[in-house]
């Protein structure tokens, strides 16, 4: 976008197009819808995946959860390429691009929530008698629901950038989303220390077991090979926000397309590949409430139809 084009859109607003470089550009129409498109087909996939895992596992009396949250967070991921695709054919609309970017920012949350239980639970069949305890419980619950406050933080602050010209509130903004950002980063990688703690640590009881499928060991690694992919995007965007800003017309190369699509989509389709292939349904789960209900329903099912 040139700076006459610029021009015109900030006497038009509000919403007011972005004052200086963000991550990924203004999508071009031709590379922009092709490469979005591509993603658009690669998250429908990983959706169906995980949907299928889900609807099978339920059927068979096996709630997991988290596979049912990694299919909302493609479906998100599904809507963000979309938008994307809207925005390159209307690069003047700055709905669209206010848009694009909270769902941008947004969606991963879940996989990083995600994450974070998976290595709660290896906490817990570690040190089975401190996770479990209601103050750990109590303190990763606190944790959840915080990182939940400061998305909602975030995504106001990004919305309210469209919508002035004041510099103050606009550097106030910026502080918030670097905060965040930084936060966010924190949590990704949380899980690393924290499972490696929970596997060298001496044990004061025995390791419980938990899952269908493969080693606690096994499970580290899934651990750590997720939190690593998904602590690099995290840093790398954490790292364009804290670098100083830079002109709309003259962004650097970490603003451009190719980091945007490497950095972001790439390393989450790694993550999610990952849960499927692995499958996390298996190695992760743990019984509750609503496996028990399923499972006791099925059982009157067939019950009935023996009956018959």
């Amino acid at each position: 976008m040139n700076s006459t084009a610029l021009a015109k859109l900030r006497a038009s607003g509000p919403p007011y197009p972005p004052g200086g470089a963000i991550l990924g550009g203004t999508p071009n129409g031709k590379i922009d819808v092709a490469i979005s498109a591509l993603f658009v087909a690669i998250f429908a996939c990983l959706a169906a995946t995980h949907m299928t895992i889900f609807q099978v596992n339920k059927r068979r009396a096996h709630f997991f959860i988290p596979s049912a949250v990694t299919f909302g967070f493609c479906m998100a991921r599904i809507t963000t390429f979309a938008l994307r695709i809207a925005w390159s054919k209307h690069p003047t609309n700055v709905n669209l691009a206010i848009a694009a970017n909270v769902f941008l920012s947004a969606g991963v949350i879940l996989l990083y929530i995600i994450n974070l239980i998976y290595s709660q639970r290896l906490l817990r069949a570690y040190h089975p008698n401190f996770g479990n305890r209601p103050a750990v419980n109590s303190a990763f619950l606190a944790y959840y629901v915080s990182v939940v406050l400061v998305l909602i933080m975030v995504v106001i602050c990004t919305v309210l950038t469209f919508f002035t010209l004041d510099q103050d509130r606009i550097r106030i903004c910026r502080n918030v989303q670097r905060f965040g950002s930084v936060y966010f980063t924190v949590f990704c990688f949380l899980p690393i220390p924290l499972v490696l703690l929970s596997r060298f640590v001496p044990r004061t009881a025995g390791k419980a077991k938990f899952g269908k499928l493969g080693t606690l060991s096994h499970k580290v690694m899934i651990v750590l090979t997720a939190s690593g992919l998904l602590t690099l995007e995290s840093a790398f965007r954490a790292g364009v926000g804290l670098l100083p800003a830079r002109p709309i017309t003259n962004p650097a190369w970490y603003h451009k397309r190719a980091a945007l699509y490497t950095f972001m989509p790439m390393l989450e389709i790694l993550v999610v590949l990952l849960f499927a292939v692995t499958r996390v349904d298996q190695r992760f789960f743990i019984e509750g409430k609503a496996e028990r209900m399923l499972a006791e329903d099925a059982l009157a099912r067939e019950t009935e139809a023996a009956r018959k």
